[in-house]
């Protein structure tokens, strides 16, 4: 999305006095494929003609997968069975709502089930070291404000600057139990201290701690009978809509049959850009940006959409998107 390298941390909210400043916001998505062994595992099957799974032989064997979904009668596993294959990401400034930094990272094709599990692995160490990257952001204002010596040590922990905001549409739903289950399965340790160990309203499993994970899902659907997905709310706005030729239910055959690794990542990157979108015209009817705040990043998207270099995808976006745009730069309210 935008070159993932040292860069510097921006400073959020510096000039701010008496508050916490707001933590970036990072706008995900993912990708998966079913996690054949596990599944076979969990469900046990009865295979065709007396026949025994083998792991090295079956565990990209999506019929398996069909024969669980008709004899078990389920249509949509649990977030376990869900193996990570792909996550994108762009980190949104609190304070100007502008696309600031950015994480791509698809597995590749793999021989073996052996392999898939250690590039998942490696995959899901990669993103929790990205979400903990603008981490001390407000470091200077918070060591300027928790040195006072009135506080207790409740208020500087209530002061402690938030790492990131998690944001996204149903990631409370499906995307962070995929990556929290997905993680506990390869022992790997969130690098967030209060992402684990809180609990209750001010947790980050909390679907009203909005500053610690904002679920556009259940901000814009609310106590709705219907929901709305992602895609029609998309292009309800002048967005276009998901990648064309690919969607989620086509994802485990073109990875596990065609290692179509790419494909997906672009299909990935897309939602994400697309969640951004939205993200801005959630934060517009909130009355968080402005007519001019939010005609500016809007701007700034389509500009960065554009940018020479983007891959296709981006710029077929943004050519898709000219209602959206146009609509934002409107001058009234």
């Amino acid at each position: 999305m935008v070159a993932v390298g040292d860069t510097p941390s921006p400073v959020f909210g510096s000039q701010r006095v008496g508050e916490r400043p707001a933590a970036p916001i990072l706008v995900f998505d993912i990708e998966t494929v079913p996690d054949i062994p596990l599944m076979y595992a969990g469900f046990e099957p009865a295979l065709p003609e007396g026949r025994k799974f083998n792991v090295e032989r079956d565990w990209n064997n999506l019929s398996i997968v069909d024969l669980i979904k008709q004899q078990k009668q389920i249509n949509f596993p649990a977030p376990m069975y869900h193996l990570a294959m792909s996550i994108c990401a762009v980190f949104v400034h609190p304070d100007t709502h502008g696309i600031i930094d950015g994480f791509k990272k698809t597995i590749p094709s793999c021989g073996s089930y052996a392999e898939l599990l250690a590039a998942e692995a490696q995959l899901l160490r990669d993103f929790w070291g990205f979400c903990t990257k603008h981490a001390d952001a407000a470091r200077v204002w918070y060591d300027h404000v928790q040195s006072d010596f009135r506080m207790n040590d409740y208020q500087r922990k209530k002061l402690k600057p938030l790492p990131v905001t998690f944001c996204g549409y149903n990631i409370s739903g499906f995307d962070l139990p995929v990556i929290e289950q997905r993680s506990m399965k390869h022992f790997i340790p969130c690098p967030i201290p209060e992402y684990g160990r809180e609990f209750g309203y001010d947790s980050y499993r909390s679907r009203f701690a909005l500053d610690k994970c904002f679920d556009l899902a259940q901000f814009v659907n609310g106590n709705a009978s219907q929901k709305i997905g992602l895609d029609i709310l998309a292009r309800s706005m002048g967005l276009a809509g998901k990648l064309e030729g690919m969607d989620g239910s086509q994802v485990a055959e073109a990875f596990y049959q065609r290692g179509a690794s790419q494909l997906i990542e672009d299909y990935c990157a897309v939602d994400v850009l697309i969640t951004y979108g939205v993200y801005l015209g959630v934060q517009r009817f909130r009355g968080i940006l402005d007519l001019e705040q939010f005609a500016e990043c809007a701007r700034q998207f389509e500009k960065f959409l554009r940018h020479e270099g983007r891959p296709p995808p981006y710029r077929i976006l943004a050519e898709q998107s000219q209602e959206y745009f146009e609509k934002s730069q409107m001058r009234h309210s």
